[in-house]
């Protein structure tokens, strides 16, 4: 399950709205993975972002309270190298509004 099917697996648990508080286990312990040790934590968060969904993002063995303060900084990023495919999709481009038949200039109307 990459990240982003993993908060959209979250959001479907929850109704289809952000809800609740999503925990990525099995990440950031081991570099056993052909990917940057950092991306799945890095695309987690990039992916929890864009659906509203608040991501709890604990160093290892760190306890948090879900009601308390959640931890949700990048702390990986200070021990670890930049990823170099971030996750974020690029902003879709917006498409032209629709023409009305009266704005457009057609040859046969002239």
């Amino acid at each position: 399950m990459t990240p982003a099917e993993g908060v959209r697996a979250h959001l479907d648990l929850q109704g289809g709205e952000p809800g609740g508080l999503l925990l990525p286990i099995h990440w950031g312990t081991f570099n056993l993975a052909p990917h940057p040790w950092a991306e799945p934590g890095e695309w987690t968060k990039d992916a929890a972002e864009e659906a509203g969904q608040a991501v709890a993002l604990p160093r290892p063995g760190e306890p948090f309270e879900p009601a308390g303060k959640v931890p949700a900084d990048a702390w990986w990023r200070g021990v670890s190298q930049p990823i170099a495919h971030p996750w974020r999709r690029p902003k879709q481009a917006q498409t032209p509004a629709e023409a009305s038949e009266r704005d457009l200039d057609l040859a046969g109307d002239r």
